[in-house]
């Protein structure tokens, strides 16, 4: 469920990427966008992670620099634990690969949805979960994700069918109509149920699988991810639908930022947590810490034209720069 909100935007955003340029040029910018600082991240951001992850859980004793040359960071160290051991990782950038192949897998779809007769196929659908009697609909199909082995990193299947609804949910502005009236009760009930799935955990443990009531929890559980989807969307209609310049600079920033962000905590928290102090204290510490150097970084990125191609930003236009000098 945690990032199912990030998959559903991303889904929305596709819809109205495709009214305006063509599936070839769609697929170039998500090469640009996610494959970029895929790579850039692997080779650069995030051999600091492993590095300091290595020296805490491996006992790593070789410098940082011996580690980048030797070739120390690629070796394939990766363990129940992760990929904080030493060696090959990626860190935070598996929901970026991830990104990347569900949006060209489900490429063909949502440009047939985009286009000719899947228009009318799309908007039908949209407007069928504009009233709640439906949004079992995507329950099910939520359940049915959930229900498709995982690979490596998380529930693939499940996350493609998220990206998809997210497309199909813009497709018409009844939905989100929908989505704003029924924004409160239908986040309430979801955050219900998304708790219920959280505490229930020992529980859905104990069951055998498969078994009527695992997959009784597991549909209330899809059914929590689908409410808290219309409530956020709701509130975001009913609140973020309008433009300021403190949200055009988080718009513009929330990518960037998610690159950075685990790079720093990591480098940070290496040190804090060594700090002899109550530990809400070195909570406290890490998260300002934290927060300032991600944005601080996020300064330098946004201000050169090479960093921002390196971390999927747009090139900003000379109007933009200019005023920013001014």
């Amino acid at each position: 469920m945690a990032h199912a909100g990030p998959l559903l935007l991303a889904g929305c955003s596709t819809y109205f990427s495709l009214r305006k340029r063509s599936g070839g040029r769609y697929a170039w910018e998500r090469v640009k966008r996610l494959l970029v600082p895929l790579v850039f991240g692997i080779f650069i951001l995030i051999p600091p992670q492993t590095w300091f992850g290595g020296r805490f859980n491996s006992g790593y004793t070789d410098s940082f620099g011996h580690y980048l040359v030797s070739g120390d960071f690629l070796r394939w160290n990766i363990r129940d634990g992760g990929d904080y051991y030493g060696g090959f990782g990626i860190g935070q950038l598996w929901f970026i690969m991830f990104l990347l192949f569900i949006s060209l897998i489900a490429l063909p779809l949502v440009v047939w949805m985009a286009r000719g007769r899947g228009v009318g196929r799309a908007q039908a659908f949209c407007r069928l979960l504009a009233r709640p009697m439906w949004w079992i609909v995507p329950v099910v199909i939520l359940f049915l994700g959930g229900a498709v082995p995982e690979i490596p990193g998380g529930p693939f299947v499940y996350y493609l069918f998220i990206f998809v609804l997210g497309f199909t949910a813009v497709s018409d502005p009844k939905f989100m109509e929908s989505a704003q009236r029924y924004r409160i009760p239908a986040l309430v009930a979801g955050v219900g149920l998304a708790l219920f799935w959280v505490l229930s955990g020992d529980f859905r443990d104990s069951l055998s699988d498969p078994s009527a009531g695992l997959a009784g929890l597991a549909v209330l559980g899809a059914g929590g991810t689908w409410l808290v989807i219309v409530g956020m969307m709701g509130f975001g209609r009913r609140y973020l639908d309008r433009t300021s310049r403190t949200q055009k600079y988080l718009a513009e920033g929330s990518y960037p930022v998610y690159i950075l962000h685990q790079t720093v905590i990591v480098v940070i928290g290496f040190y804090v947590v060594r700090w002899a102090a109550p530990h809400p204290v070195l909570w406290v510490i890490l998260l300002v810490a934290a927060v300032l150097g991600t944005f601080a970084l996020y300064e330098i990125v946004r201000r050169v034209g090479v960093l921002r191609f390196l971390f999927g930003m747009r090139q900003r236009k000379r109007g933009a720069r200019a005023a920013e000098r001014g």
